[in-house]
């Protein structure tokens, strides 16, 4: 057990009460509105919002209001260009590129593995203005909420207790098991440490949050192009 200097001002029941707070106030919230819209698009749409405002709301709440925490601690710090640059946007690039090699063997186990609810959503998008909506959606949104609870506030609890090594190992795992998709946890769990590390290394959220951004935007691109194609 390491230092217990390493550990945040958070701990474990702070990252469950939040995990769990997350799926159930997310529940709640799609079952009121599901009420009111009767098509799929803007059904989905206004739950990844509202997801993303419990997310950031129960991290800060938290993290900062309940254990006193700085912003500094979850990684709100200034960015250097070339920490945006190296880790960020060309760390992107290259998580793409990582996720589409490791994909390769997967596609070939499972071919008929279904996509994401992402991906169909994208397939679906039936105008250019709602293809750009689920664009920053996937881009944005999803990345910024993601970062702040896995990389911001799960990871150093993980990394206080095993270090930074087994602490993005597992990090990662739960990032992957998380999106409840079998056969792509292992590629998500690799994606979720590698974004650990460049936490780790450059101790920046905003870095973490360009690089997940990149990720999820080309792959976005991609998905899109191959529909006109």
């Amino acid at each position: 057990m390491l230092n217990a200097a390493l550990r945040p001002k958070w701990g474990w029941i702070d990252l469950i009460i939040v995990y769990i707070g997350t799926l159930l106030l997310t529940l709640l919230g799609t079952n009121l509105i599901s009420h009111y819209i009767d098509d799929l698009f803007t059904y989905f749409t206004a739950g990844a919002v509202i997801q993303f405002f419990i997310i950031i709301g129960l991290v800060l709440l938290f993290t900062v209001y309940i254990n006193k925490a700085r912003l500094a601690e979850l990684g709100f710090r200034k960015a250097s260009g070339r920490d945006l640059l190296i880790y960020g946007l060309i760390g992107g690039i290259l998580l793409m590129v990582l996720m589409i090699l490791i994909g390769i063997p997967i596609s070939r186990l499972q071919p008929d593995v279904q996509p994401q609810v992402f991906e169909q959503m994208l397939r679906s998008a039936g105008e250019d203005w709602q293809f750009l909506v689920l664009l920053f959606l996937g881009a944005v949104t999803a990345p910024v909420s993601e970062e702040l609870f896995y990389r911001g506030m799960l990871y150093p609890v993980f990394r206080g207790y095993l270090g930074s090594g087994w602490g993005a190992v597992v990090a990662g795992l739960i990032f992957g098991l998380a999106h409840w998709d079998l056969w792509r946890t292992i590629p998500l769990a690799i994606g979720g440490a590698v974004l650990c590390y460049m936490y780790e290394k450059t101790g920046n959220i905003w870095v973490t949050m360009l690089a997940h951004g990149t990720w999820n935007g080309l792959m976005s691109l991609m998905v899109y192009f191959s529909i006109l194609i």
